[in-house]
């Protein structure tokens, strides 16, 4: 739309002020589905966790691309094969009754095959049908070596809060981390502490708000995605963002909606 909801962020929250990355490129959809990482990044990490798969798999996708050596594991017990294979079928009813178009019908059928040869065919690949918990994420992170490199994408509808305490205890495992983060008004301190936890070894290299949601309490966007980068793999950064989106690489995730411009003065 080209309109923006302008918004200076509060000084009590520039703990979320992200540094000026200039290695980050947009990997995935440039919609929704898409994050802002470094290569470098990516090819550090040995193994990609996703937490949070739904119906859009272009950054793992991506990923497999840019580091084919590693695998991805995925955790999310909302959608499967036979899932989708419903909606195929759905689909073709609403068309076949002209209640839905050809295109729509197609793009379901696109669907299914691109899950089947991603998480199915794809041996290195493996969804498991999973929901995420405290305990079963506990769970999960036992089951890797402590001396792996991982890459990890949260975007679990709000149970992020649940396992920020583990993700910090276990920090030494991740090359970066992608989360999504969910009514942040509500939270607002368990985020400036977890960030705080891992301030000595990670970089907050990028911030994007999601314009599917409004503001909150605080006056800052409900949800948005921060990008977290092991110092190791990031140029020594001397300054700070004074505004987001970033042009060309920052993409709003609702389109037919104004996007947030954010200023940290």
């Amino acid at each position: 739309m080209g309109q923006f909801i302008e918004i200076t962020c509060p000084r009590n929250l520039f703990f979320i002020r992200p540094v000026v990355d200039n290695s980050l490129l947009r990997i995935g959809d440039k919609a929704d589905g898409g994050y802002a990482i470094s290569l470098n990044a990516i090819k550090q990490t040995q193994m990609f966790l996703s937490l949070g798969l739904g119906e859009n798999w272009s950054f793992e996708s991506a990923v497999s691309e840019i580091n084919p050596t590693a695998p991805i594991d995925v955790y999310d017990d909302t959608v499967s094969f036979g899932f989708f294979l419903k909606t195929v079928i759905k689909g073709l009813i609403k068309f076949v009754f002209f209640q839905d178009s050809k295109s729509n019908f197609f793009a379901r059928l696109y669907r299914l095959k691109s899950y089947y040869t991603f998480w199915v065919k794809e041996s290195a690949n493996n969804h498991h049908h999973v929901r995420i918990t405290k305990q079963s994420f506990n769970e999960i992170l036992l089951k890797y070596p402590k001396e792996i490199s991982l890459g990890i994408k949260i975007d679990i509808e709000s149970s992020e809060w649940e396992i920020l305490d583990l993700i910090s205890r276990h920090q030494k495992m991740f090359e970066f981390m992608l989360i999504e983060f969910h009514d942040f008004d509500a939270h607002q301190p368990e985020l400036d502490a977890f960030l705080g936890e891992v301030a000595d070894a990670f970089t907050l290299s990028h911030l994007h708000a999601n314009n599917f949601e409004g503001l909150g309490l605080n006056g800052f966007p409900k949800v948005f995605e921060i990008t977290l980068i092991r110092k190791s793999s990031v140029s020594a950064p001397k300054e700070f963002r004074k505004e987001l989106p970033i042009l060309g690489l920052d993409e709003p995730n609702a389109r037919n909606r104004p996007d947030f411009r954010i200023e940290f003065i």
